[in-house]
Order: structure tokens, then C-alpha cells, then sequence
């Protein structure tokens, strides 16, 4: 099992699989409009991909500079699909729950007092 593993054509295997999903993905967004935004998911599947193809050199015994780049490109993808998911914090979500319940209980009208039952 181990032997397989470390084979580099094992990781081919998952780069294709990973490409058939790219292009599933893609092809079910363009046929049914549904599905995840196209450049995310792209990013975030090119990041995998540089990973595994840095894990590739690095088991066929490639140079430092072509797992180096592989690592680069892949740490580019990911700041790329970082910068498309952030978005900047409103106040309400910033706001803790126990300060959105505190925040509710005081603006409520607060109730007269009542007369103690006799």
C-alpha cells in the first residue's frame, strides 16, 4: 500500500480526478445555473492541485525550484480564494449573541410595576 502511495503516477491519478471534478462543476453550473461561483471554487481547487503536484515532484525526486514553484503558485491560489471569501465584518456581526440579547432586553418597554395581590 505504502509503495503505491508514494508512487508519483498515484498522484496523476488524482490530479485527473480532480480535473474531472473542475470540469463536472463547471459543466453542471452551465447547464442548471446552480452550484458554487466558478473562480472561487476554481482557486480553491487549483491550490489542491499545486499541492499535489508539488507532492509529485518532490516523490519523482524533481529539483527544489519546481516543488518551490508548485508551492508558490499554490500559496498564490489560496490568497486568490482568501480575497474572494473575505468580506469586512458589519457592526451586527461583530456584535456577540449575549450582546445582541442585552442589546434587545434594553430596548424593550419595560412593564409597570403591579400591585401586590391581596
Amino acid at each position: 500500500m505504502i509503495t503505491l502511495i508514494a508512487d508519483p503516477r498515484f498522484i496523476d491519478v488524482i490530479l485527473a480526478l480532480v480535473a474531472v471534478e473542475a470540469v463536472g462543476l463547471l459543466g453542471v453550473r452551465k447547464l442548471s445555473g446552480a452550484g458554487p461561483a466558478p473562480l472561487g471554487f476554481l482557486c480553491t481547487l487549483l491550490a489542491g492541485a499545486f499541492l499535489l503536484l508539488a507532492l509529485r515532484f518532490a516523490l519523482a525526486g524533481a529539483s527544489a525550484y519546481a516543488i518551490a514553484g508548485c508551492l508558490a503558485l499554490g500559496l498564490v491560489a489560496h490568497l486568490a480564494d482568501l480575497s474572494l471569501r473575505w468580506s469586512p465584518a458589519s457592526v451586527n456581526d461583530a456584535q456577540s449573541t449575549i450582546g445582541k440579547q442585552t442589546a434587545i432586553a434594553q430596548a424593550r418597554p419595560k412593564a409597570a410595576p403591579s400591585a401586590p395581590g391581596r
